[in-house]
């Protein structure tokens, strides 16, 4: 004779905890949202001040390389001034954020400025940017 035991008792308890799991909690929902929309909002804020930065690095890299050294100074800064306006880049003035050194075989040009951007209540971003471009 084949002994059988009775599992319906084990299955029963095993089927109600399965039965009771119904997925994440509120807390977990909210928590995730909470995390989303701070890092969307911090993408939007922060995101133009970066793009704006690019655009600055390409506008001076996109100078002629050969004649950047034999430029004066006035004819560096107009050049940037009308290529910042072609690109739209009209929250910048050169003399406030490029620095025009010059040397006996190179010319170099930093560009240095800081960004402020609000987030919530008293607290602030303050984003640096710089680069530094060498010419001969």
């Amino acid at each position: 004779m084949m002994r059988t035991r009775n599992l319906s008792h084990c299955n029963n308890r095993r089927g109600s905890s399965l039965s009771r799991q119904a997925g994440m909690s509120f807390v977990g929902i909210l928590l995730i949202v909470v995390v989303v929309a701070s890092a969307v909002t911090l993408v939007l804020k922060l995101g133009p001040h970066y793009i704006d930065f690019y655009a600055v690095k390409s506008v001076i890299e996109d100078l002629p390389p050969q004649k950047v050294h034999e430029m004066s100074r006035s004819e560096i800064k107009e050049s940037l001034e009308k290529r910042f306006k072609v690109n739209n880049l009209r929250d910048f003035k050169v003399t406030d954020i490029l620095k025009i050194d010059r040397g006996r075989d190179d010319t170099v040009l930093n560009v240095n400025y800081e960004q402020r951007e609000h987030l919530v209540s008293n607290v602030d971003v303050v984003l640096r940017f710089e680069e530094q471009f060498k010419y001969q």
